[in-house]
C-alpha cells in the first residue's frame, strides 16, 4: 500500500514537471506566435484592403488621365486647324482687297481691266464678263468672292467644329484666341445661353500654361475648362461637368465593388467633380493628405471612411476611393477570426497530442521506475512489462529485466555457494563431535565413580555442551539441504513404537540429569514409510 502511494505521488510529480517543464515552453510560444500571427494577418489583411482599394483607385486615375490626354491632343490639333483656317481666310482676303485696289487703280487709269499687271484683275473676270469694265463690276464682284471666302471658312470651321462634337458631345465652347489674346474662332452650343467673355480670361491665361479641368460655374452648368497654348495662340474648351459623356464614364469604369465602396473624381483643388455627393466637400479640406499619405479616415455622411487617393498624371486631378472603415476591416476581423479559430484548433490539437505523448511516455517512466523500486525491495523475479512503449523504453525495460535476472543468478550462485560451505562444514564439525561424545560416554561411564563432586559436574556440562553443539550442527547442515532442496530421504517401513522407545531410552540421561521422569509405554502406533534420521529428529 505504502509503495503504491509513493508510485502515484511520483507519477503525478513527474506528471507537473512534464507539463512545467515539457508541453508549457512550446505551448507559450506558441500562444506568443498565435497572438504575433494575428497582429501580422490584421495588419496584412488591412493592407491588402488598401491596396485594392489604392488599386482601383490607380486604374480610374490611369483612366482619367488617358481622357485628359485624349482631349488634350484633339483640342490642341483642333485649335491648331482653326488657327490655320483663320489665317489662310486672312490670307485670302487681305489677298482679294490687294487685287480689288490694284485693278481699280488700274480701270481708273485707263478705263479698262484688260493689260492689268500681274493679274490683278484676273479673280475679278466673271465679274468684268456680265458687267463690262466698270467699276460696278469690279465691286459686285469683290463683294461676291468674299462671301465666298467667308463660306468657304465657315465650312471648314463648321466640318472641325462638327468633328471635336463627335468626338466630345458634352463640349459647350470653343475659343481659340491669338497672341494678343483676340478670338480668331469660336463656337458655342445651342443649349448654351452665354457668351465668349467668360472663357475669354482662362483663354488668354492658358497662353502662359496649360489649363487641365478647371471647374466654373456659368449660365447654370457646371462647366469644366481645358485651355492650352498652340503656335500662334491658345485654344480653350468647355465641357458640360454632369454631361454622361464626361466624367460620368470614367467614373462609372471604376474597378470598385459599389456596395462597399465608392469612386470620387477630384479636380486638382481637391473638390469634388463626380459625384456630388453630401459631405463630399468635406474631401477638400483633405486634399493635401490625400496627396502625402497612404490613406485618410474621413466622415462622409456621417459615416467613417477610409479614403485612397491617385493622382491623374499631370492635370492634377485624383481619383479617391472612399470605402465605409468598417467594411475596409471586416476582411481583416473575418480572417482573425478564421485564423483565431484555425489557430486554436491547432494548440488544442497540440495540447491533446502532447498530453497523450506525455501520458504514455509517464507510463513508461513510472513502469521502469516502479520495476526499480520492485527489483531494490529484493523481488528479482519480477519482469517490468511496458504497453505500447517506444523502442528506446523496451530496451531499457529489458535491459532492467536482464539485470535482475543476472543479479537474482547471482545471488542464488552465492547462496549456493553458502549453503554448501555450511554443509561441507557441519560435514566436518559433525564427525569430531560425534567421537567427542563417544569418548566423554566413556568416560562418564568409566570414572564417574572416581570423580568428585565438582568434577562430575565439569564432565557433565562438557558433554551436554559438546552434544548442544552436535545438534546444532545437524540443524544447520539440515537448513542447508531444506534451502537447497537436497535433503535425501531414506524411506523405509519403521515401527514408531521402536522408533520412540529408542529415543526415549536415548534421552534418559539427558532427562535424569534435568531430573524429568521420562517414560514411554507402547502404542498401537501403525508402521510409516518415512527416513528413520528424520523422524528421530522429530
Amino acid at each position: 500500500m505504502l509503495m503504491l502511494e509513493e508510485k502515484d505521488k511520483y507519477e503525478s510529480s513527474l506528471h507537473r514537471r512534464f507539463v512545467i517543464r515539457v508541453l508549457a515552453p512550446p505551448f507559450i510560444a506558441l500562444l506568443v506566435l498565435f497572438v504575433v500571427g494575428l497582429w501580422q494577418l490584421d495588419r496584412v489583411i488591412h493592407r491588402q484592403a488598401i491596396n485594392n482599394l489604392r488599386s482601383s483607385a490607380t486604374t480610374t486615375a490611369a483612366t482619367l488621365e488617358r481622357e485628359f490626354t485624349l482631349r488634350e491632343t484633339v483640342l490642341k490639333q483642333t485649335g491648331s486647324e482653326l488657327f490655320i483656317i483663320k489665317s489662310e481666310y486672312n490670307t485670302d482676303r487681305t489677298k482679294l482687297d490687294e487685287n480689288r485696289d490694284a485693278c481699280r487703280a488700274y480701270i481708273q487709269q485707263r478705263a479698262t481691266f484688260r493689260g492689268a499687271p500681274n493679274g490683278v484683275c484676273d479673280p475679278f473676270l466673271g465679274g468684268f464678263a456680265s458687267g463690262g469694265s466698270s467699276l460696278g463690276a469690279l465691286e459686285n464682284e469683290y463683294v461676291k468672292l468674299g462671301e465666298e471666302i467667308i463660306k468657304d471658312q465657315n465650312q471648314r470651321i463648321n466640318e472641325r467644329l462638327s468633328a471635336f462634337k463627335q468626338f466630345f458631345p458634352e463640349t459647350l465652347g470653343l475659343l481659340v484666341v491669338d497672341k494678343e489674346k483676340q478670338p480668331v474662332s469660336s463656337a458655342l452650343s445651342g443649349v448654351f445661353k452665354g457668351s465668349n467673355k467668360v472663357f475669354e480670361d482662362d483663354a488668354a491665361k492658358a497662353l502662359a500654361g496649360s489649363i487641365r479641368g478647371k471647374l466654373i460655374t456659368a449660365e447654370g452648368f457646371e462647366l469644366a475648362i481645358f485651355a492650352f497654348p498652340i503656335p500662334g495662340g491658345s485654344v480653350l474648351a468647355a465641357y458640360d461637368l454632369n454631361n454622361e459623356h464626361f466624367i460620368r464614364q470614367t467614373w462609372a469604369s471604376a474597378p470598385v465593388d459599389r456596395t462597399r465602396a465608392v469612386a470620387l473624381i477630384l479636380d486638382s483643388a481637391g473638390k469634388p467633380a463626380y459625384p456630388l455627393l453630401k459631405d463630399a466637400e468635406r474631401l477638400a479640406g483633405k486634399n493635401t493628405e490625400l496627396r502625402q499619405k497612404k490613406f485618410v479616415e474621413i466622415s462622409l455622411d456621417k459615416v467613417d471612411h477610409t479614403v485612397v487617393a491617385a493622382p491623374a498624371g499631370a492635370s492634377g486631378w485624383m481619383v479617391a476611393v472612399a470605402s465605409p472603415t468598417a467594411a475596409v476591416v471586416a476582411p481583416s476581423r473575418d480572417a482573425q477570426l478564421g485564423g483565431a479559430m484555425v489557430i486554436g484548433l491547432f494548440m488544442i490539437g497540440f495540447l491533446w497530442v502532447g498530453t497523450f505523448f506525455i501520458q504514455r511516455t509517464l507510463r513508461n517512466i513510472v513502469g521502469l521506475v516502479s520495476g526499480a523500486i520492485v527489483f531494490g525491495s529484493g523481488r528479482l523475479d519480477y519482469r517490468i512489462a511496458l504497453d505500447k512503449a517506444d523502442g528506446e523504453f523496451l530496451r531499457l525495460a529489458d535491459t532492467m529485466n536482464s539485470m535482475a535476472q543476472r543479479i537474482s543468478a547471482a545471488e542464488q550462485a552465492i547462496n549456493e555457494k553458502n549453503r554448501e560451505f555450511i554443509s561441507v562444514a557441519t560435514h566436518e564439525l559433525r564427525a569430531p563431535l560425534t567421537a567427542i561424545i563417544g569418548y566423554l560416554s566413556i568416560f562418564q561411564e568409566t570414572y564417574q565413580q572416581k570423580l568428585g563432586t565438582k568434577g562430575k559436574e565439569t564432565i557433565d556440562q562438557v558433554y551436554y555442551g559438546t552434544v548442544r553443539l552436535r545438534d546444532l550442527v545437524n540443524d544447520m547442515l539440515n537448513v542447508a539441504r531444506l534451502e537447497s532442496s537436497r535433503l535425501d530421504m531414506e524411506l523405509r517401513p519403521l515401527s514408531i513404537n521402536t522408533v520412540v522407545a529408542d529415543v526415549v531410552n536415548t534421552m534418559t540421561v539427558v532427562a535424569k540429569m534435568a531430573k524429568v521422569d521420562l517414560s514411554y509405554k507402547d502404542s498401537q502406533a501403525a508402521t510409516v514409510m518415512a527416513d528413520e534420521q528424520r523422524l528421530r529428529i522429530i
